[in-house]
């Protein structure tokens, strides 16, 4: 049996009850796009992985892929947003960018981009003022879908797209709100999801 080994930047997505202590986890890689892996005895108390996997949690996790699932093995360097994040608008923002994920992909497939967009909206989060979180969450709603291919990489939506959530771009942003929206809204609406 031939058995892949792969540690990978991910953010859990979702998990649910596998089993009698295990879980099934929903993470988003870096390397792999999403993946659903099994997490033996991980919903158990004394698991040393149980505090990597709750929604929204970031980490390098460690995967290897069996026979017929991918199982996960170890974490380090977990943070968790929604820790992280001291106001409410901050946390509800992190689960909405989260859930948006959860619906718009599906199955395995990497892409750079899109990964890229959501690691570092959840890294940028706790740092912004409660003023400036919802315009970074259509910054980063706008990256997710352009990513997807479901808003078009024009010149006013390029200049959004990039890893930072910069001062500048937050105060560009803002000036461009109702624009962002309504590409945002076009793009959901093209997708057939929304």
């Amino acid at each position: 049996m031939l058995t892949r080994h792969v540690h990978t930047r991910g953010v859990v997505l979702g998990r649910n009850s596998s089993g009698e202590g295990s879980m099934r986890v929903h993470i988003y890689t870096e390397e792999l796009g999403l993946v659903t892996a099994v997490a033996t005895s991980a919903r158990e108390e004394r698991s040393k992985l149980r505090a990597h996997l709750v929604d929204g949690a970031r980490a390098v996790y460690s995967l290897v892929k069996g026979k017929r699932d991918w199982r996960v093995t170890g974490a380090v360097g977990a943070q968790i947003s929604y820790f992280e994040c001291s106001f409410d608008e901050q946390k509800l923002s992190a689960a909405r960018v989260v859930a948006l994920v959860k619906q718009f992909v599906h199955g395995e497939g990497a892409d750079e981009g899109l990964f890229e967009s959501v690691w570092e909206f959840l890294t940028a989060l706790p740092t912004l003022s409660d003023a400036d979180v919802r315009i970074a969450e259509y910054v980063a709603v706008l990256r997710v879908l352009a990513a997807l291919g479901y808003v078009a990489k024009t010149d006013d939506v390029e200049e959004f797209i990039g890893p930072t959530y910069s001062a500048a771009l937050i105060a560009n942003a803002t000036l461009k709100r109702k624009d962002l929206v309504q590409r945002i809204n076009d793009g959901i609406g093209a997708s057939g999801l929304g």
